[in-house]
């Protein structure tokens, strides 16, 4: 089977047309029949279509310069630098540049909807050209799925829209293209259809750059997913989202189980297919999960990607993501937080769910090198991260850590208790007087009275290194980072971790350059379609759905969360009935119980065992943020949140050096807030939807308001 590309190419203006009024109506006389009603016509002109389509991929931006009007506001950066990302917004990474809250760009409107306009006039004209009859069938199916496409990303930024069918056409009365919005739900419904078509239509395989009947089978169980959970969750949070007698913000709750058996309906089809697997070709499970990235081209488990290429388009991501040290110019954008890591399997935990490596009496657990804490942890995790004492990018060995204890201190006799304060609240540096732990040290800071080399008097550097009593050199604060409040460390980790899920780790620093990347961007993986499958099957069970279709959902959800588990090296559920309506755990000093996933907020146990695994298996894809969104728990779970890192510190006492000068030795590991992005992050529930773009209310006066507008 072909692997489904969207090949990135430049579009005459055959394709992107200026816009005209209201929903961006373009002139229709600047292109003829003739250009497009052939093989070759059609090919470009779906190729344009594909090009535009709004993803959040590596050209996706949340800021505000730079954009190419080519695919609408908000999705696309002229030079390919992309590094304002919302994935800093629901707590699974740091990014230096936008440490606080970044809302996905808003105002997407007339981009989408000229790409609308390209749909329609396909799917209205095809059936007017008999010959090209044995084909048009499939062109219009297609073009009806990217129609779903477009109008999807739409529905979940405004709720109910407009629903235009066919090309407008300018008149002289202006008010024949005014069209009132229909409700989210028949909003909702529509792109189902289009789905349900589009799937009916399709072939089974398709050219790259194609879509085929089982990426749209895949892209329904996402959209269906999304209709259900604002059925179930929105209409609890925000039951009055109704303007001038419509529902145009939010679904009736008692649709919700429809919606859901839709989006198991479709997951199913995919896996039916035969087509699509998790990929399991490596039995190294590290990394095998690492090579669904480095080898997205040439795995079962791509179902439908963007290609890059350097005759085309290429993207920084290279570049951006990786430690700056391994790069030519760029680079830390990408510092995963504690919060995430929190979540897999194999770290020291305490019955809460956070970092907790310390002995029976309360003492720091010192670890033999700075690999030792990892080697217990989940594989999955260990593959979307790069770990201090590997080698990335032709021999470079990543060298993290917050400090060193002098020689004075014995790793086999001087240990220490809790220096700092974690507790998801209280944050500051080191050097402070607030946030040591004047529980276990009541007269003094044990960092402030030199018990750790670091930066006392605010002018110490990573490049200034402590030297032993024989000489040899070490430096203070690892050639990586991470950056604390009083280090001149640059740009490096925040957090104390780096990522590396879509990097390309073979690169050399010399070619790490900006843009030079070409990995492809996986649009949708199977892994996805699985974890869509469970989650619809656990709302079922938990809402009156025990069986569907002859399958029980429990069971069915348990298979599929192990199956993602399994690959990932996760520990297993041992039963359906983990998947239960007891109470979720909690976070910190919110009331409920405790244990580990509570960072992720859901209704009940059972849901948030699904929707932790999204959180670990989906981090960093552009699709977490959306989730937040359709649960309805981003004000909840991101409210006064402040992001955590894990900060190493090595005894300089026995530490070895290797020849190219990295040293390594014992090391504790202190868990606490962030020094450097350390603002507390809040999401306003305003912002669950957008406000109508005042131009667009202007042009049509039957547009209504969003609420809060």
């Amino acid at each position: 089977m072909k692997k489904i590309y969207l090949i990135i190419i430049a579009m005459s203006s055959m394709f992107w047309l200026a816009s005209c009024v209201d929903l961006d109506i373009t002139p229709t006389s600047i292109i003829t029949a003739e250009d497009i009603y052939n093989e070759n016509g059609i090919k470009s002109y779906m190729a344009g279509m594909y090009n535009h389509l709004p993803m959040e991929d590596y050209h996706y931006d949340t800021d505000t310069e730079g954009v190419s009007e080519g695919g609408g506001a908000g999705y696309y950066v002229n030079n390919g630098l992309s590094v304002w990302t919302f994935w800093n917004s629901t707590g699974e990474m740091v990014n230096r540049n936008n440490p606080g809250f970044k809302r996905h760009r808003t105002g997407y409107w007339n981009g989408g909807f000229k790409i609308i306009r390209q749909a329609n006039t396909l799917i209205t004209n095809l059936p007017d050209y008999p010959e090209l009859a044995a084909q048009s069938k499939a062109w219009i199916a297609e073009a009806k799925f990217i129609r779903a496409y477009v109008y999807f990303q739409l529905a979940k930024r405004y709720g109910g829209l407009p629903k235009v069918l066919e090309p407008q056409v300018l008149s002289n009365d202006e008010s024949t293209l005014w069209i009132a919005r229909e409700s989210h739900a028949a909003t909702y419904d529509f792109i189902l259809q289009d789905l349900d078509e589009a799937i009916a239509d399709m072939p089974e395989k398709s050219d790259a750059a194609r879509a085929n009947k089982y990426v749209a089978a895949a892209f329904k169980s996402r959209v269906a997913l999304h209709a259900a959970t604002t059925a179930r969750y929105g209409s609890m949070r925000f039951p009055d989202w109704e303007v001038e007698g419509v529902l145009l913000q939010g679904i009736p709750a008692n649709r919700a189980n429809e919606y859901f058996k839709q989006a198991w309906d479709a997951a199913k089809l995919v896996e039916s297919s035969g087509y699509y697997e998790l990929h399991k070709a490596n039995a190294n499970k590290m990394d095998n999960y690492a090579e669904i990235w480095e080898k997205a081209d040439n795995n079962k488990e791509s179902i439908w990607l963007r290609k890059f290429d350097f005759n085309m388009t290429v993207h920084s991501y290279n570049s951006m993501m990786c430690p700056p040290r391994m790069a030519s110019e760029g680079g830390d954008r990408f510092n995963p937080t504690l919060d995430w890591v929190e979540l897999f399997d194999g770290l020291p935990l305490d019955a809460n769910g956070h970092f907790n490596a310390f002995d029976d009496e309360g003492y720091y657990l010192v670890y033999d090198n700075c690999q030792q804490l990892w080697d217990g942890a989940e594989p999955r995790l260990r593959a979307n991260m790069l770990i201090p004492g590997n080698l990335y990018k032709g021999g470079m060995k990543l060298d993290l850590r917050a400090g060193i204890f002098d020689e004075s201190k014995d790793p086999s006799v001087d240990k220490f208790k809790k220096f700092s304060i974690d507790d998801g609240t209280d944050g500051s540096n080191y050097n402070s007087s607030s946030v040591w732990n004047k529980t276990n040290y009541p007269a003094s800071n044990p960092y402030r009275d030199g018990t750790i080399i670091h930066s006392a008097d605010g002018s110490a550097d990573q490049q200034d290194p402590y030297v032993r009593s024989d000489g040899v050199k070490i430096f203070k604060n690892g050639l990586d980072g991470p950056r604390m409040q009083d280090l001149r460390t640059g740009t490096n980790t925040v957090t104390g971790f780096f990522g590396r899920k879509h990097l390309d780790i073979t690169i050399p620093k010399g070619s790490t350059v900006h843009q030079t990347s070409t990995q492809p961007w996986i649009e949708i993986r199977y892994a996805e379609v699985v974890l869509n499958r469970a989650e619809a099957a656990v709302e079922l069970a938990l809402n009156g759905e025990t069986n569907y279709n002859g399958v029980n959902m429990l069971q069915d959800a348990f298979t599929c969360i192990n199956d993602i588990r399994d690959r990932a090296g996760a520990n297993l559920l041992t039963g359906p009935s983990e998947l239960s309506a007891d109470p979720a755990y909690t976070q910190w000093t919110n009331p409920g119980p405790k244990g580990q996933g509570g960072f992720v907020e859901a209704p009940n146990r059972g849901i948030q065992i699904v929707r932790v695994e999204r959180y670990k298996e989906l981090a960093f894809e552009s699709k977490l943020y959306w989730d937040l969104l359709r649960w309805f728990t981003f004000d909840t779970q991101i409210r006064n949140y402040r992001k955590r890192g894990l900060y190493s510190f090595m005894y300089s006492k026995g530490a070895t050096v290797d020849d190219a000068g990295y040293p390594d030795g014992k090391y504790i590991y202190d868990a606490k807030a962030c020094e450097q992005a350390s603002d507390r992050i809040t999401f306003n529930p305003n912002n669950y939807y957008e406000t109508i773009p005042s131009d667009q209310l202007k042009n049509n006066p039957l547009l209504q308001k969003n609420r809060h507008q």
